[in-house]
Protein backbone atom coordinates (compact mmCIF):
# COMPACT_ATOMS: atom_id res chain seq x y z
CA UNK A 1 0.00 0.00 0.00
CA UNK A 2 1.16 3.35 -0.74
CA UNK A 3 2.32 5.80 1.69
CA UNK A 4 -0.18 8.66 1.96
CA UNK A 5 1.29 11.80 0.02
CA UNK A 6 2.63 14.59 2.60
CA UNK A 7 0.69 16.90 3.62
CA UNK A 8 1.51 20.53 4.06
CA UNK A 9 -0.20 24.14 5.38
CA UNK A 10 -3.17 25.20 2.87
CA UNK A 11 -1.44 28.53 2.59
CA UNK A 12 0.20 28.63 -0.43
CA UNK A 13 2.67 31.11 0.36
CA UNK A 14 3.70 28.89 3.35
CA UNK A 15 4.15 25.54 1.94
CA UNK A 16 6.02 27.15 -1.11
CA UNK A 17 8.50 28.86 1.54
CA UNK A 18 9.06 25.70 2.84
CA UNK A 19 10.05 23.98 -0.05
CA UNK A 20 12.07 26.56 -0.97
CA UNK A 21 13.95 26.28 2.28
CA UNK A 22 15.03 22.50 1.88
CA UNK A 23 15.54 23.15 -1.71
CA UNK A 24 18.44 24.85 -0.45
CA UNK A 25 19.98 22.74 2.02
CA UNK A 26 18.46 24.27 4.88
CA UNK A 27 17.58 22.04 7.64
CA UNK A 28 16.69 24.34 10.58
CA UNK A 29 14.05 26.39 11.98
CA UNK A 30 13.33 28.50 15.05
CA UNK A 31 9.70 29.29 15.67
CA UNK A 32 7.97 31.15 18.53
CA UNK A 33 4.71 30.32 19.65
CA UNK A 34 1.37 32.53 18.08
CA UNK A 35 -1.48 31.83 16.18
CA UNK A 36 -0.98 33.93 12.93
CA UNK A 37 2.14 32.57 12.26
CA UNK A 38 0.69 28.54 12.49
CA UNK A 39 0.45 28.19 8.50
CA UNK A 40 4.61 28.59 8.56
CA UNK A 41 4.46 26.60 11.35
CA UNK A 42 2.75 23.64 10.70
CA UNK A 43 4.04 23.40 6.85
CA UNK A 44 7.64 23.33 9.05
CA UNK A 45 6.84 20.80 10.98
CA UNK A 46 5.03 18.49 8.28
CA UNK A 47 8.27 18.80 6.14
CA UNK A 48 10.39 15.52 6.74
CA UNK A 49 13.75 17.89 6.13
CA UNK A 50 13.41 20.36 8.47
CA UNK A 51 14.37 20.28 12.18
CA UNK A 52 12.06 22.52 14.01
CA UNK A 53 13.06 24.80 17.02
CA UNK A 54 10.71 26.57 19.73
CA UNK A 55 12.01 29.60 21.39
CA UNK A 56 9.50 31.61 23.35
CA UNK A 57 11.63 35.29 23.32
CA UNK A 58 11.21 36.43 19.47
CA UNK A 59 14.44 38.40 20.34
CA UNK A 60 16.26 34.77 21.39
CA UNK A 61 14.64 32.95 18.77
CA UNK A 62 16.18 35.12 16.45
CA UNK A 63 19.90 35.08 17.93
CA UNK A 64 19.24 31.10 18.17
CA UNK A 65 19.18 31.14 14.60
CA UNK A 66 21.61 33.36 13.62
CA UNK A 67 24.34 30.44 15.78
CA UNK A 68 22.78 27.99 13.63
CA UNK A 69 23.12 30.50 10.65
CA UNK A 70 26.62 30.59 11.59
CA UNK A 71 27.53 27.04 12.18
CA UNK A 72 25.90 25.70 9.21
CA UNK A 73 26.61 28.00 6.68
CA UNK A 74 22.90 28.00 5.63
CA UNK A 75 20.29 31.04 5.90
CA UNK A 76 18.10 29.60 9.27
CA UNK A 77 14.74 31.15 9.17
CA UNK A 78 13.24 32.82 12.57
CA UNK A 79 9.52 32.30 12.12
CA UNK A 80 7.38 35.06 14.29
CA UNK A 81 3.75 35.90 14.36
CA UNK A 82 2.59 39.42 13.89
CA UNK A 83 2.49 42.42 15.60
CA UNK A 84 5.42 43.34 18.22
CA UNK A 85 6.72 40.30 18.01
CA UNK A 86 8.16 40.72 14.39
CA UNK A 87 10.09 44.05 15.47
CA UNK A 88 12.36 41.28 17.88
CA UNK A 89 13.74 40.15 15.10
CA UNK A 90 15.52 43.21 14.90
CA UNK A 91 19.08 42.94 16.39
CA UNK A 92 20.13 39.53 14.98
CA UNK A 93 19.22 40.61 11.50
CA UNK A 94 21.28 43.84 11.78
CA UNK A 95 23.93 41.26 13.18
CA UNK A 96 23.69 39.30 10.42
CA UNK A 97 24.12 41.65 7.85
CA UNK A 98 26.64 43.80 9.49
CA UNK A 99 28.62 40.08 10.39
CA UNK A 100 27.79 38.46 6.95
CA UNK A 101 26.21 36.22 8.09
CA UNK A 102 22.77 34.44 6.26
CA UNK A 103 19.49 35.06 8.46
CA UNK A 104 15.66 35.22 7.31
CA UNK A 105 13.16 36.90 9.38
CA UNK A 106 9.91 35.17 8.31
CA UNK A 107 7.13 37.30 9.76
CA UNK A 108 3.29 36.12 9.58
CA UNK A 109 1.20 39.31 9.41
CA UNK A 110 -3.07 39.92 9.32
CA UNK A 111 -4.21 40.55 5.50
CA UNK A 112 -3.18 43.92 3.82
CA UNK A 113 -6.60 45.21 3.98
CA UNK A 114 -6.70 44.64 7.75
CA UNK A 115 -3.35 46.40 8.62
CA UNK A 116 -4.27 49.95 10.21
CA UNK A 117 -7.51 49.32 11.67
CA UNK A 118 -6.98 48.85 14.81
CA UNK A 119 -6.91 44.81 14.83
CA UNK A 120 -4.92 43.23 17.79
CA UNK A 121 -1.21 42.44 16.85
CA UNK A 122 -1.06 44.70 13.65
CA UNK A 123 1.31 46.85 12.60
CA UNK A 124 2.30 48.22 9.77
CA UNK A 125 5.59 45.06 9.32
CA UNK A 126 6.06 44.80 5.35
CA UNK A 127 9.20 47.00 5.94
CA UNK A 128 10.23 47.40 9.25
CA UNK A 129 13.96 45.82 8.54
CA UNK A 130 14.24 47.25 5.55
CA UNK A 131 17.04 49.62 6.59
CA UNK A 132 19.00 46.42 8.62
CA UNK A 133 19.09 43.83 6.07
CA UNK A 134 20.23 42.86 2.16
CA UNK A 135 16.83 42.02 1.04
CA UNK A 136 13.26 42.23 2.04
CA UNK A 137 9.99 41.19 0.15
CA UNK A 138 6.23 40.41 1.03
CA UNK A 139 4.64 36.66 0.09
CA UNK A 140 0.97 37.67 0.09
CA UNK A 141 -0.83 34.76 -1.95
CA UNK A 142 -3.79 37.21 -2.63
CA UNK A 143 -1.35 39.64 -4.36
CA UNK A 144 0.50 37.25 -6.61
CA UNK A 145 0.55 33.73 -8.30
CA UNK A 146 1.89 30.50 -6.82
CA UNK A 147 4.89 31.14 -9.74
CA UNK A 148 5.50 34.49 -8.30
CA UNK A 149 5.28 32.97 -4.60
CA UNK A 150 8.29 30.37 -6.06
CA UNK A 151 10.15 32.89 -7.12
CA UNK A 152 9.56 35.30 -4.44
CA UNK A 153 11.30 32.78 -2.04
CA UNK A 154 14.08 31.85 -3.86
CA UNK A 155 15.15 35.49 -4.62
CA UNK A 156 14.92 35.62 -0.73
CA UNK A 157 16.90 32.60 0.06
CA UNK A 158 19.65 33.38 -2.53
CA UNK A 159 19.55 36.90 -1.11
CA UNK A 160 20.46 36.07 2.23
CA UNK A 161 23.28 33.68 1.14
CA UNK A 162 24.73 36.16 -1.74
CA UNK A 163 22.71 39.71 -2.02
CA UNK A 164 25.37 41.74 0.95
CA UNK A 165 27.84 43.69 -0.54
CA UNK A 166 30.22 41.79 -2.81
CA UNK A 167 27.86 38.81 -2.80
CA UNK A 168 28.11 38.25 0.86
CA UNK A 169 25.99 36.92 3.49
CA UNK A 170 23.37 39.10 5.05
CA UNK A 171 20.02 39.28 6.84
CA UNK A 172 16.40 38.91 4.78
CA UNK A 173 13.35 39.79 6.27
CA UNK A 174 10.08 38.03 4.05
CA UNK A 175 6.78 39.13 5.59
CA UNK A 176 3.91 37.04 4.67
CA UNK A 177 0.16 37.60 5.57
CA UNK A 178 -2.51 34.84 6.22
CA UNK A 179 -6.33 35.28 6.13
CA UNK A 180 -8.01 32.49 8.48
CA UNK A 181 -8.82 30.05 8.65
CA UNK A 182 -4.87 29.54 9.77
CA UNK A 183 -4.54 25.53 10.69
CA UNK A 184 -5.88 23.60 7.80
CA UNK A 185 -3.12 21.24 5.69
CA UNK A 186 -3.29 20.39 2.13
CA UNK A 187 -1.21 18.99 -0.72
CA UNK A 188 2.46 19.86 -1.08
CA UNK A 189 1.98 22.20 -4.50
CA UNK A 190 3.91 21.67 -7.23
CA UNK A 191 7.58 23.00 -7.94
CA UNK A 192 7.94 24.58 -11.25
CA UNK A 193 11.61 24.09 -11.16
CA UNK A 194 14.81 25.98 -9.68
CA UNK A 195 15.65 29.34 -11.02
CA UNK A 196 19.23 30.38 -12.33
CA UNK A 197 21.16 31.18 -9.14
CA UNK A 198 21.96 34.77 -7.90
CA UNK A 199 25.85 35.07 -9.49
CA UNK A 200 28.38 36.55 -6.93
CA UNK A 201 29.63 39.61 -7.76
CA UNK A 202 33.11 41.65 -6.56
CA UNK A 203 33.52 44.83 -5.66
CA UNK A 204 37.08 45.73 -8.20
CA UNK A 205 39.42 43.42 -9.24
CA UNK A 206 43.46 44.01 -7.85
CA UNK A 207 44.31 45.00 -11.74
CA UNK A 208 41.82 47.83 -11.14
CA UNK A 209 43.78 48.95 -8.07
CA UNK A 210 46.01 52.12 -8.42
CA UNK A 211 49.32 51.92 -9.15
CA UNK A 212 50.84 53.01 -6.02
CA UNK A 213 48.73 50.83 -3.90
CA UNK A 214 50.00 47.98 -5.68
CA UNK A 215 53.47 48.79 -5.50
CA UNK A 216 53.13 49.79 -1.76
CA UNK A 217 51.54 45.81 -1.26
CA UNK A 218 54.27 44.45 -3.90
CA UNK A 219 57.21 45.47 -1.84
CA UNK A 220 55.39 44.23 1.76
CA UNK A 221 54.84 47.88 3.13
CA UNK A 222 51.08 47.16 3.85
CA UNK A 223 49.95 46.40 7.26
CA UNK A 224 47.14 43.63 7.22
CA UNK A 225 44.34 44.30 10.00
CA UNK A 226 42.57 41.34 10.50
CA UNK A 227 39.11 41.70 12.49
CA UNK A 228 36.78 38.49 13.61
CA UNK A 229 35.82 36.26 9.99
CA UNK A 230 32.87 34.48 10.14
CA UNK A 231 32.96 33.55 6.45
CA UNK A 232 36.30 31.74 7.51
CA UNK A 233 34.00 29.10 9.65
CA UNK A 234 32.67 27.14 6.96
CA UNK A 235 35.49 28.04 4.47
CA UNK A 236 38.52 25.51 2.79
CA UNK A 237 41.27 28.32 4.57
CA UNK A 238 40.36 28.15 7.76
CA UNK A 239 43.67 29.89 8.18
CA UNK A 240 45.13 32.37 6.19
CA UNK A 241 49.16 32.49 6.08
CA UNK A 242 50.25 36.23 5.83
CA UNK A 243 54.41 37.39 5.79
CA UNK A 244 52.79 40.89 6.46
CA UNK A 245 53.05 42.42 10.20
CA UNK A 246 49.36 41.86 10.98
CA UNK A 247 46.94 43.43 13.72
CA UNK A 248 45.05 40.15 14.93
CA UNK A 249 42.32 39.47 16.80
CA UNK A 250 41.01 36.09 17.77
CA UNK A 251 38.10 34.59 15.36
CA UNK A 252 39.91 35.92 12.27
CA UNK A 253 41.68 33.45 11.12
CA UNK A 254 44.97 34.97 10.24
CA UNK A 255 48.22 33.61 11.55
CA UNK A 256 52.22 34.47 10.50
CA UNK A 257 55.49 35.34 11.28
CA UNK A 258 54.58 39.10 12.15
CA UNK A 259 50.82 39.02 13.45
CA UNK A 260 50.24 40.43 16.97
CA UNK A 261 47.28 40.50 18.99
CA UNK A 262 45.72 43.60 21.05
CA UNK A 263 47.37 46.39 18.67
CA UNK A 264 46.55 48.79 20.35
CA UNK A 265 49.28 48.61 22.84
CA UNK A 266 51.73 49.66 20.25
CA UNK A 267 50.47 52.97 20.42
CA UNK A 268 52.44 55.94 21.86
CA UNK A 269 50.30 58.90 21.97
CA UNK A 270 47.69 57.07 19.76
CA UNK A 271 50.03 57.31 16.98
CA UNK A 272 51.66 54.02 15.44
CA UNK A 273 55.22 54.63 15.54
CA UNK A 274 56.80 55.58 12.44
CA UNK A 275 58.87 53.01 11.95
CA UNK A 276 55.94 50.60 11.96
CA UNK A 277 53.64 52.98 9.69
CA UNK A 278 53.06 51.05 6.52
CA UNK A 279 51.35 52.89 3.32
CA UNK A 280 48.68 50.63 2.39
CA UNK A 281 45.97 49.02 5.12
CA UNK A 282 44.60 45.65 3.75
CA UNK A 283 41.91 44.47 6.00
CA UNK A 284 40.38 40.73 6.75
CA UNK A 285 37.09 40.13 8.25
CA UNK A 286 35.23 42.30 10.43
CA UNK A 287 36.27 46.14 11.31
CA UNK A 288 39.21 46.46 14.20
CA UNK A 289 37.11 46.22 17.59
CA UNK A 290 39.95 48.96 19.24
CA UNK A 291 38.53 52.54 18.08
CA UNK A 292 42.68 53.69 19.12
CA UNK A 293 44.00 51.56 16.08
CA UNK A 294 41.28 52.35 13.91
CA UNK A 295 41.79 56.68 14.88
CA UNK A 296 45.17 55.64 13.92
CA UNK A 297 44.61 54.52 10.80
CA UNK A 298 42.99 57.07 9.76
CA UNK A 299 44.21 58.47 6.46
CA UNK A 300 46.34 55.64 4.75
CA UNK A 301 44.54 53.93 2.00
CA UNK A 302 42.68 50.41 2.33
CA UNK A 303 42.05 47.25 0.27
CA UNK A 304 39.93 44.29 1.93
CA UNK A 305 41.12 41.01 1.22
CA UNK A 306 38.85 38.82 -0.31
CA UNK A 307 35.37 40.16 -1.24
CA UNK A 308 33.91 44.02 0.08
CA UNK A 309 34.58 44.90 3.01
CA UNK A 310 33.21 48.01 4.78
CA UNK A 311 34.52 51.52 4.16
CA UNK A 312 36.06 51.98 8.08
CA UNK A 313 37.93 54.99 6.70
CA UNK A 314 36.43 56.80 3.74
CA UNK A 315 39.54 55.45 1.93
CA UNK A 316 38.31 52.27 0.51
CA UNK A 317 39.96 51.56 -2.82
CA UNK A 318 38.99 48.35 -3.54
CA UNK A 319 39.57 44.45 -2.86
CA UNK A 320 42.24 41.95 -4.26
CA UNK A 321 42.38 38.38 -3.45
CA UNK A 322 43.99 36.52 -0.46
CA UNK A 323 47.92 36.09 -2.43
CA UNK A 324 48.18 39.63 -1.13
CA UNK A 325 48.89 38.43 1.77
CA UNK A 326 51.71 36.24 0.82
CA UNK A 327 53.45 39.23 -0.51
CA UNK A 328 57.29 39.98 1.11
CA UNK A 329 57.86 41.92 3.89
CA UNK A 330 61.20 44.10 4.08
CA UNK A 331 63.92 42.99 6.19
CA UNK A 332 63.97 46.15 8.16
CA UNK A 333 60.04 46.39 8.67
CA UNK A 334 59.72 42.90 9.93
CA UNK A 335 62.76 43.26 12.12
CA UNK A 336 60.96 46.34 13.44
CA UNK A 337 57.87 44.76 14.10
CA UNK A 338 59.61 41.58 15.78
CA UNK A 339 61.07 44.44 18.43
CA UNK A 340 57.69 45.58 18.97
CA UNK A 341 55.75 42.59 19.63
CA UNK A 342 58.85 41.69 21.63
CA UNK A 343 58.70 44.66 23.74
CA UNK A 344 54.83 44.77 24.34
CA UNK A 345 54.85 40.68 24.99
CA UNK A 346 58.08 41.05 27.82
CA UNK A 347 55.64 44.40 29.64
CA UNK A 348 52.75 42.06 29.33
CA UNK A 349 54.51 39.20 31.24
CA UNK A 350 55.47 41.77 33.80
CA UNK A 351 52.37 43.33 35.05
CA UNK A 352 51.12 41.54 37.78
CA UNK A 353 47.63 43.34 39.53
CA UNK A 354 46.24 41.87 42.22
CA UNK A 355 42.41 39.94 41.53
CA UNK A 356 40.74 41.59 39.22
CA UNK A 357 38.55 40.94 35.46
CA UNK A 358 42.82 41.16 33.66
CA UNK A 359 43.81 38.67 36.87
CA UNK A 360 40.97 35.91 36.26
CA UNK A 361 42.13 36.25 32.35
CA UNK A 362 45.62 35.42 33.07
CA UNK A 363 44.38 32.51 35.29
CA UNK A 364 41.71 31.46 32.34
CA UNK A 365 44.32 31.51 29.49
CA UNK A 366 46.95 30.05 31.24
CA UNK A 367 45.12 26.98 32.66
CA UNK A 368 43.71 26.30 29.32
CA UNK A 369 47.27 26.66 27.64
CA UNK A 370 48.27 23.76 29.91
CA UNK A 371 45.61 21.06 29.40
CA UNK A 372 45.84 18.60 26.16
CA UNK A 373 43.96 19.81 23.36
CA UNK A 374 41.10 17.33 23.99
CA UNK A 375 39.91 18.69 27.56
CA UNK A 376 40.09 22.23 25.36
CA UNK A 377 37.08 23.65 23.98
CA UNK A 378 36.34 23.35 20.66
CA UNK A 379 34.15 26.67 20.00
CA UNK A 380 34.36 29.69 21.85
CA UNK A 381 32.00 32.44 22.10
CA UNK A 382 33.06 35.99 23.00
CA UNK A 383 30.68 37.88 24.51
CA UNK A 384 30.65 42.05 24.11
CA UNK A 385 31.73 44.15 25.27
CA UNK A 386 34.87 42.99 27.66
CA UNK A 387 34.96 39.85 26.71
CA UNK A 388 35.46 39.87 23.60
CA UNK A 389 38.50 42.67 24.95
CA UNK A 390 40.25 40.94 26.99
CA UNK A 391 40.53 37.74 24.79
CA UNK A 392 42.85 40.17 22.36
CA UNK A 393 45.47 40.90 25.37
CA UNK A 394 46.03 37.40 26.33
CA UNK A 395 46.37 36.06 22.32
CA UNK A 396 43.14 33.60 23.05
CA UNK A 397 43.18 32.40 19.43
CA UNK A 398 47.36 31.24 19.79
CA UNK A 399 46.26 29.39 23.76
CA UNK A 400 43.36 26.94 22.29
CA UNK A 401 45.00 26.42 18.80
CA UNK A 402 43.68 26.69 15.38
CA UNK A 403 41.44 23.50 15.97
CA UNK A 404 39.11 25.95 18.48
CA UNK A 405 36.84 28.15 16.53
CA UNK A 406 35.91 31.97 17.76
CA UNK A 407 33.00 34.50 17.26
CA UNK A 408 31.91 37.18 18.76
CA UNK A 409 28.65 39.29 17.60
CA UNK A 410 30.86 41.94 16.04
CA UNK A 411 29.06 43.15 13.59
CA UNK A 412 26.93 45.17 15.47
CA UNK A 413 28.75 44.78 18.83
CA UNK A 414 25.49 44.99 20.79
CA UNK A 415 24.84 42.57 23.89
CA UNK A 416 21.87 41.46 22.65
CA UNK A 417 21.50 37.54 22.02
CA UNK A 418 25.29 36.11 22.92
CA UNK A 419 24.06 33.54 25.14
CA UNK A 420 21.10 32.67 22.41
CA UNK A 421 23.90 32.69 19.65
CA UNK A 422 26.11 30.35 21.37
CA UNK A 423 23.06 28.03 22.00
CA UNK A 424 22.32 28.00 18.44
CA UNK A 425 25.39 26.63 17.48
CA UNK A 426 26.15 24.50 19.98
CA UNK A 427 23.01 22.78 18.81
CA UNK A 428 23.83 22.70 15.56
CA UNK A 429 27.43 21.23 16.57
CA UNK A 430 25.91 18.48 18.79
CA UNK A 431 23.63 17.86 16.62
CA UNK A 432 26.11 16.64 14.30
CA UNK A 433 28.61 15.51 16.73
CA UNK A 434 28.01 13.13 19.38
CA UNK A 435 29.52 15.74 21.75
CA UNK A 436 31.15 19.62 21.31
CA UNK A 437 32.89 21.40 23.50
CA UNK A 438 31.32 25.12 23.33
CA UNK A 439 32.43 27.32 25.91
CA UNK A 440 30.36 31.07 26.61
CA UNK A 441 32.73 33.73 28.14
CA UNK A 442 30.18 36.75 29.04
CA UNK A 443 30.10 39.43 31.71
CA UNK A 444 27.12 39.42 33.93
CA UNK A 445 25.44 42.41 32.22
CA UNK A 446 25.10 40.54 29.19
CA UNK A 447 24.20 36.62 30.47
CA UNK A 448 21.42 38.62 32.38
CA UNK A 449 20.24 40.70 29.31
CA UNK A 450 19.85 37.32 27.18
CA UNK A 451 18.07 35.56 30.31
CA UNK A 452 15.37 34.15 27.69
CA UNK A 453 17.98 32.50 25.82
CA UNK A 454 16.85 29.14 27.35
CA UNK A 455 13.06 29.16 27.17
CA UNK A 456 13.50 27.03 24.54
CA UNK A 457 12.64 23.48 23.22
CA UNK A 458 15.35 20.64 24.07
CA UNK A 459 16.35 20.02 20.29
CA UNK A 460 17.65 22.98 21.40
CA UNK A 461 20.68 20.91 23.10
CA UNK A 462 21.97 22.59 25.95
CA UNK A 463 23.59 19.86 27.25
CA UNK A 464 27.51 19.96 27.75
CA UNK A 465 27.23 24.14 26.77
CA UNK A 466 29.89 25.56 29.23
CA UNK A 467 29.43 29.57 30.04
CA UNK A 468 32.37 31.47 32.29
CA UNK A 469 30.68 34.72 33.93
CA UNK A 470 32.78 37.65 34.23
CA UNK A 471 30.55 39.22 37.63
CA UNK A 472 32.25 42.52 38.19
CA UNK A 473 29.36 43.83 39.28
CA UNK A 474 27.99 45.96 36.01
CA UNK A 475 29.11 47.22 32.84
CA UNK A 476 32.38 46.91 33.51
CA UNK A 477 33.76 48.50 30.45
CA UNK A 478 32.27 51.86 31.42
CA UNK A 479 34.79 52.58 33.62
CA UNK A 480 37.40 52.49 31.11
CA UNK A 481 35.44 55.08 29.52
CA UNK A 482 35.41 59.49 30.67
CA UNK A 483 31.78 58.59 32.07
CA UNK A 484 32.78 57.62 35.78
CA UNK A 485 34.35 61.00 36.15
CA UNK A 486 30.58 61.67 36.88
CA UNK A 487 30.68 59.72 40.50
CA UNK A 488 26.91 60.72 41.49
CA UNK A 489 25.40 58.95 38.25
CA UNK A 490 27.69 56.64 37.27
CA UNK A 491 26.58 53.19 38.95
CA UNK A 492 22.68 54.00 38.07
CA UNK A 493 23.11 55.60 34.41
CA UNK A 494 26.26 53.65 33.35
CA UNK A 495 27.63 50.59 35.18
CA UNK A 496 23.88 48.86 36.38
CA UNK A 497 24.74 46.12 38.55
CA UNK A 498 21.72 43.88 38.10
CA UNK A 499 19.57 43.28 40.61
CA UNK A 500 18.96 39.20 39.99
CA UNK A 501 22.28 37.02 41.13
CA UNK A 502 24.32 34.91 38.61
CA UNK A 503 23.21 31.81 40.79
CA UNK A 504 19.46 32.95 40.71
CA UNK A 505 19.71 32.59 36.55
CA UNK A 506 21.81 29.60 36.71
CA UNK A 507 19.17 27.93 38.72
CA UNK A 508 16.66 29.03 36.54
CA UNK A 509 18.31 27.54 33.18
CA UNK A 510 18.47 24.42 34.98
CA UNK A 511 22.39 25.02 34.71
CA UNK A 512 24.79 23.51 37.50
CA UNK A 513 26.45 26.64 39.14
CA UNK A 514 29.93 26.92 40.35
CA UNK A 515 32.01 30.34 41.73
CA UNK A 516 34.95 31.53 42.01
CA UNK A 517 36.60 34.71 44.12
CA UNK A 518 40.41 34.13 43.22
CA UNK A 519 43.08 32.39 41.31
CA UNK A 520 42.83 28.96 42.97
CA UNK A 521 38.98 28.72 42.83
CA UNK A 522 39.13 29.39 39.53
CA UNK A 523 41.43 26.78 38.49
CA UNK A 524 39.16 24.79 40.41
CA UNK A 525 36.13 25.63 38.62
CA UNK A 526 37.66 25.53 35.02
CA UNK A 527 37.59 21.62 36.14
CA UNK A 528 34.42 21.63 36.91
CA UNK A 529 33.29 23.19 33.82
CA UNK A 530 35.39 20.64 31.90
CA UNK A 531 34.74 17.34 33.59
CA UNK A 532 30.53 17.98 34.37
CA UNK A 533 28.77 16.96 31.50
CA UNK A 534 25.59 18.82 31.54
CA UNK A 535 24.47 22.95 31.19
CA UNK A 536 27.16 24.58 33.35
CA UNK A 537 27.93 27.85 34.77
CA UNK A 538 31.12 29.07 36.11
CA UNK A 539 30.34 32.45 37.94
CA UNK A 540 34.54 34.41 38.01
CA UNK A 541 33.69 37.58 40.48
CA UNK A 542 35.93 40.07 40.40
CA UNK A 543 35.94 43.76 42.17
CA UNK A 544 34.39 46.26 39.95
CA UNK A 545 35.98 49.72 40.61
CA UNK A 546 39.67 47.58 40.59
CA UNK A 547 38.74 45.57 37.72
CA UNK A 548 38.48 49.32 35.93
CA UNK A 549 41.65 50.66 37.85
CA UNK A 550 43.85 47.66 36.51
CA UNK A 551 42.58 47.55 33.08
CA UNK A 552 43.65 51.58 32.48
CA UNK A 553 46.89 51.06 34.57
CA UNK A 554 47.58 47.94 32.26
CA UNK A 555 47.25 50.14 28.87
CA UNK A 556 48.87 53.50 30.68
CA UNK A 557 52.11 50.62 31.46
CA UNK A 558 52.83 50.61 27.80
CA UNK A 559 52.30 54.22 27.25
CA UNK A 560 55.15 54.36 30.05
CA UNK A 561 57.40 51.68 28.03
CA UNK A 562 56.82 52.04 24.45
CA UNK A 563 58.87 49.99 22.17
CA UNK A 564 62.77 51.06 21.17
CA UNK A 565 62.60 50.80 17.42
Amino acid sequence: MADAPRQTSSHPAAAIVTEVLVEFGVRHVVTSPGSRNAPLVMAMHHHPGLEVHVSVDERAAAHHALGLALATSTPVPAICTSGTAALNHGPALAEATHARIPLLSLTADRPADMVGRGHGQSIRQSQVHTLHTVHSDVLDADAASEEMLWAQARTAVQQAMFGGPGGTPGGVHLNVPFPEPLYDLGPVPANPGLNETHAISSLHGWEELPVAIQKAMDTGQALVVAGLNPGLVHSDKRQLFTNLPCLVESGSGVHGPLTMHGGERLLVDGEIPEALRPKVILTVGLPPMSKSIRKALEGLPHVHVDGQGWDVWGTLKGSCGPEALLSNCPDNVAAAWRTARESVLSVHSTFQPDWSDWHAWDVLTETLSQWPHHRRPQGIHLANSTSARYAQWFNLAEVVGPECLIHANRGVAGIDGCTSTALGWHAAKTRNQHSHATWLITGDVAFHYDANAMMCSPSLNREGLKIVVFNNGGGGIFRWLPGKAHASMFERHFETPPTRTVEQLAAAMGATHHSAHGGAELREGLRHLAEEPGLTVLEVVTPNEASGDVALDYLRTFQSNPPTL
